[in-house]
């Protein structure tokens, strides 16, 4: 059953990663986008759930747990974004805040493969996004008129955080950069389309 899950995994893991490069490179909120969107969605399920139970009934140490609550928190988040502000999204920041600190209490479950500096990165990395999802009834009216990007970023880190504990899996002769890498990189695409989007607002305002 191990083995099936892993097959599973690997095998969902690979067609995501492909999947997500159109959505990522073609027009937001174009047919195409929306469809291949939609085509990750159902490989990053099959990941996240694969990932899940991996964590949930073999015992794995706390980086790489730290690893499938990322991608599985930002894969659900950039789902719920498109969705208005509720109840469950509070409860899913506090959720995620708690598993941080549990996991942080249990970091000395680490190894060679997976050591405790990925994991306190990704818990810094998810700790932030957890607070700035509690934070944003604050500024509801706001943040519905850029939850699209909210969206967007979410997404685009689900995609290389699943990316950084694959290719951290499967090449164990890289680590720690066979982790690292794909999570920078993440954070450098992100940041370049949030100034893209900038970009192309501003272009749109000044147009007569």
């Amino acid at each position: 059953m191990h083995t099936l899950n892993i097959l599973t995994h690997i095998a969902a893991g690979c067609a995501a990663l492909g999947l997500g490069l159109f959505p990522l490179l073609t027009a937001k909120g174009s047919r195409w986008h929306r469809f291949t969107g939609w085509l990750f969605v159902i490989a990053g399920s099959f990941v996240l759930g694969c990932a899940v139970i991996g964590v949930t009934f073999y015992p794995q140490p706390a980086p790489l747990i730290m690893a499938t609550l990322s991608a599985s928190y930002q894969f659900i988040g950039g789902l719920r974004a498109l969705k208005r502000l509720n109840t469950i999204d509070t409860l899913m920041a506090l959720a995620m805040l708690g598993a941080c600190v549990w996991l942080a209490l249990n970091m000395h479950n680490a190894n060679r493969s997976w050591p405790p500096v990925i994991g306190y990165s990704i818990l810094g990395f998810l700790s932030t996004i957890a607070l700035y999802d509690l934070s944003r009834s604050l500024w509801r009216a706001t943040w519905t008129r850029i939850r699209h990007i909210d969206h967007g970023l979410k997404m685009t880190g689900a995609y290389f955080a699943m990316a950084s504990a694959g290719l951290g899996n499967l090449w164990p002769a890289g680590q720690p950069w066979s982790q690292l890498a794909p999570s920078l990189i993440g954070l450098v695409v992100m940041v370049l389309l949030l100034a893209v989007h900038l970009s192309e607002k501003r272009e749109t305002k000044v147009v007569p």
